[in-house]
This record gives structure tokens, C-alpha cells and sequence, in this order.
């Protein structure tokens, strides 16, 4: 499927679902006009005071980014921790294929593929003119969640591989994109929570590997995240809050579990 542009949805509503294979299947379709809108905004903290132009203390100025102490613009803005980290996923049982999708309103677009012998996936989605395209493959288990409200929002969602792989997708808001995209090997777990809320928020996450896990969260308009996770055990964390801020690219390769942990936050406007 090609890839949209912002302000150019497909027109209708309408949900395709294919499942290929011998197993059985079990398929459940909403669908009902009526206009719906969820929107949220998120707050931007005024920056504490400190010392302007001075090293490493304040304000940026001349190249510097601030210090991270009480009275430093960076306080709070960015944290990264190398310490253990809590990131509970529970992988549902699941039994053959599944497909259940609800929509609400008008121009809703949902596209279901599953080739996974087990695999469940559950579309909603409320408001105008939102999209999904989900594919799950590979010969082990998928489970997939993804909640859409608001205008305007698209995710491309993928899972495959042996092992087993689950997906939780939830946006609100208008014009969010989210891409995600996770290969489980082996009898370990891929794992993924993605959350955006507000407007013109962008997010891709790919996980190779094994026991691969990451939440990540955005409230406010015109942020971008993208994180890459390549190997065993990696873990990441990370939630942004306000509005434009820099998309950080994070990639973990390799690693043991203890090595590969990362936890990061932005707060305010433009970090």
C-alpha cells in the first residue's frame, strides 16, 4: 500500500481483512456513520531560572545546552538511565486467527493481512478520515491492538518472525503517523507500547532479535521519535511532552539485557 500524504485520505469507509492459510478464523466487523473527534494537547512547563550565557548553567546560549541541576533549563528536560528498568508485557494466548475491527464516522480505512498460523489483531477507530494497515506473519504468534480517534491519523503496523510478537497502538488527535515494525526470533518476545496524543506527531519503531521491548510516548504537536533495536533483551523507554521536540533517533544494537536499557524524557517545547 502506498504510503499517504498528510491531508490526502483515501475516501469511504470501509475494512479489508485477509487471512491465507488452512487454520481457523474468526472475524468480527463494526462499522456505523456518525462523526466523532478526540483531541489532546499537551502543557509545556515555563523554563526555571538560571544563569543566561553562563557555562553550563541556565539558559541555552552561544552553543550551551544547559546544565542538569535544580536551577538548569535541562532539569527534568533529559534523563537517561542505564539502571533496571520496569517494562511488564504479558503476551495473550492465541489461537488460530482473529480479526475484529470498529469504526466510527466517516472515510475510516482499516486493512487487516494475517499469515501467522495464530494471530489476533483488533482495530478501532473514531473521527474522520483515520487509516490502519496492519500485517502479521511469520510462523509464531501475533497479538495486535491499535486504537485510532481523532482526524487524520495513519499507522502501518508489521509483525513477524518464530517467536512471539505483541503490538499495542494507541493515537488521538489529528494527523499523527505511526510506523511500527517487529521480528521476533526464536521462543522469546517482541514487545511494544506506542501512544501519541495531539497533533502532527510522527513515530517508527523496529525491533529485530529477541526479547526486544519499548514504550513509547508523545504528548503535543509536531514531535518526532524513532527508535531501533537490534539483538537480545534491549529495553527502551521514552515519552516526550510538549510540542516540536527533536526526534532523538535511538538505536540499540546487540547487548545483553542489563547493557541494552535506555530511558529517556523531554519535557517542554523545542528540546
Amino acid at each position: 500500500m502506498q504510503q499517504p500524504a498528510r491531508g490526502s485520505p483515501r475516501a469511504g469507509t470501509f475494512a479489508e481483512v485477509i487471512m491465507r492459510g488452512l487454520m481457523p478464523v474468526r472475524f468480527a466487523l463494526v462499522l456505523s456513520m456518525a462523526l466523532g473527534a478526540g483531541s489532546a494537547f499537551a502543557d509545556t512547563n515555563a523554563v526555571p531560572p538560571g544563569q543566561p550565557c553562563s557555562k553550563n548553567n541556565g539558559n541555552p546560549c552561544n552553543g550551551n545546552n544547559g546544565n542538569l541541576g535544580s536551577v538548569g533549563n535541562a532539569h527534568g528536560h533529559a534523563r537517561i538511565s542505564n539502571g533496571p528498568l520496569s517494562i511488564e508485557m504479558t503476551m495473550p494466548s492465541v489461537a488460530g486467527r482473529t480479526a475484529y475491527v470498529d469504526q466510527v464516522g466517516d472515510s475510516q480505512v482499516v486493512t487487516i493481512v494475517q499469515e501467522a498460523p495464530n494471530a489476533t489483531a483488533s482495530v478501532t477507530q473514531s473521527g474522520t478520515h483515520n487509516e490502519a494497515d496492519v500485517r502479521q506473519a511469520g510462523s509464531g504468534n501475533a497479538a495486535l491492538t491499535a486504537t485510532q480517534a481523532g482526524s487524520g491519523n495513519f499507522a502501518r503496523l508489521a509483525q513477524s518472525g518464530s517467536g512471539d510478537n505483541l503490538l499495542v497502538l494507541t493515537q488521538s488527535g489529528a494527523n499523527n503517523w505511526a510506523f511500527a515494525s517487529q521480528n521476533a526470533t526464536g521462543v522469546l518476545f517482541n514487545g511494544a507500547k506506542l501512544s501519541q496524543s495531539g497533533n502532527d506527531n510522527d513515530l517508527s519503531l523496529a525491533q529485530n532479535g529477541s526479547d526486544n521491548r519499548a514504550v513509547l510516548t508523545q504528548e503535543g504537536s509536531g514531535n518526532g521519535m524513532t527508535a531501533t533495536q537490534n539483538g537480545d533483551g534491549n529495553r527502551l523507554m521514552w515519552a516526550q511532552k510538549g510540542n516540536n521536540l527533536a526526534d532523538l533517533n535511538v538505536v540499540q544494537s546487540g547487548g545483553s539485557v542489563t547493557l541494552g536499557q535506555l530511558s529517556i524524557i523531554q519535557t517542554g517545547a523545542g528540546h
